[in-house]
């Protein structure tokens, strides 16, 4: 008797072409957690026009700052029953390859990587678990020009069947911003940790109330822990993507902010 599990994967990503550093994420979340009361409500307020959530509007208005951290807060509540993957690769590196286009290799990006980032959040599972998964892809002008979507969750059950995993995915779709908490969560958590590997100082006003706000997550045990147990990957034309433990970034930020951490 095989036992039934449904998880929703969300994937989003921050940074394109020169604006490093290039990341790709993806979240995964049980579903009979992404159905608690608290978390529809936050998707309901976001379709509602009530709750904005960007990592940009971090440094804006004191109250989203304050909707950014409660939301964040709480997801990393439930961090471990969650998954977050990161790729972080280097477009100049792809740019520069001689006789490819640059077609193909905005399709290797935005085809390869997904596909890589969220088959790593669903392989794996015993061989007593079914996993069926709901993908939802923050909907953009990239992702719509090769169908990422269909292609996505074709791939996916391709490997799924080829490796013999326990898991299927039975829909795929691009959302817009500000529908899904999870697609919203999973652009903040990437706002938080390309902050933390850019690690500057507070030299300006922004980066100032980042690395305030990105410190201050970091004193919730549950936030910590969270980033801390992220898998994330490099990736710098090579054959294989590099796991690397993102526990050092982390130390070397909170070392940058020390006075700051040292705050009650």
């Amino acid at each position: 008797m095989y036992q039934q599990e449904k998880i929703k994967v969300f994937f989003d990503e921050s940074g394109k072409r020169k604006d490093k550093p290039n990341l790709m994420g993806g979240l995964s979340i049980p579903s009979k957690i992404y159905s608690l009361p608290e978390i529809e409500s936050y998707s309901q307020q976001l379709r509602d026009g009530t709750l904005s959530l960007h990592w940009k509007d971090v440094t804006g208005k004191s109250e989203d700052r304050e909707n950014i951290i409660q939301v964040l807060n709480f997801i990393a509540s439930y961090h471990h029953m969650i998954k977050f993957n990161v790729i972080h690769y280097d477009y100049s590196v792809l740019a520069s390859r001689k006789g490819f286009d640059e077609d193909l290799t905005e399709k290797m990006i935005y085809t390869k990587f997904p596909e890589r980032i969220i088959y790593g959040l669903l392989r794996g599972y015993g061989r007593n678990v079914d996993i069926n998964t709901e993908i939802y892809i923050e909907d953009s002008t990239e992702y719509k020009k090769f169908k990422l979507d269909n292609l996505i969750k074709e791939q996916l059950n391709i490997q799924s069947l080829y490796r013999a995993e326990h898991y299927i995915v039975s829909s795929s779709q691009l959302v817009p911003k500000g529908q899904e908490i999870g697609v919203e969560v999973t652009d903040l958590l990437l706002g938080v940790i390309r902050n933390i590997i850019e690690n500057k100082p507070d030299d300006s006003k922004g980066y100032k109330i980042r690395n305030e706000v990105i410190i201050n997550l970091l004193k919730e045990p549950d936030f910590y822990t969270l980033i801390k147990n992220i898998k994330y990957f490099e990736w710098t034309n090579t054959k294989e993507l590099a796991e690397i433990d993102f526990h050092d970034y982390l130390h070397l930020f909170i070392a940058n902010h020390y006075e700051q951490w040292k705050k009650s």
